[in-house]
């Protein structure tokens, strides 16, 4: 039980970091974090074919395709700059409020 708060936790911690990050690289490795704690979480609950298909498919082959491109791409400087499109942060905060109400109706 112990373990499976910890990995829940870690795998939040994760997500927090790869959605945060303003270096391409860093997020990804976030991610990589976040896709091992679910292989954790799977194998705490004895799911050991899916903690070994997460670990295998989606922590090895697609992050190493998703740095790969970042790489190919030069994408790794941070983001820096205004914003391209206006008041998007603003419209993403009225959508999550409205979406949280929804959620609270429901």
């Amino acid at each position: 039980m112990i373990a499976f708060i910890f990995l829940g936790a870690l795998a939040l911690v994760g997500a927090v970091i790869t959605v945060a990050a303003r270096n391409a690289v860093h997020a990804a490795l976030g991610l990589v974090g976040t896709l091992l704690s679910v292989a954790g979480l799977f194998a705490s609950l004895n799911a050991a074919f899916l903690a070994a298909t997460q670990v295998i498919v989606y922590a090895g082959a697609i992050m190493v395709l998703f740095l790969f491109v970042i790489m190919l791409l030069n994408a790794n400087q941070p983001i820096s700059g205004r914003d391209p499109v206006p008041f998007v942060r603003e419209l993403a905060g009225i959508g999550g409020v409205l979406l949280a109400g929804a959620f609270a109706v429901l």
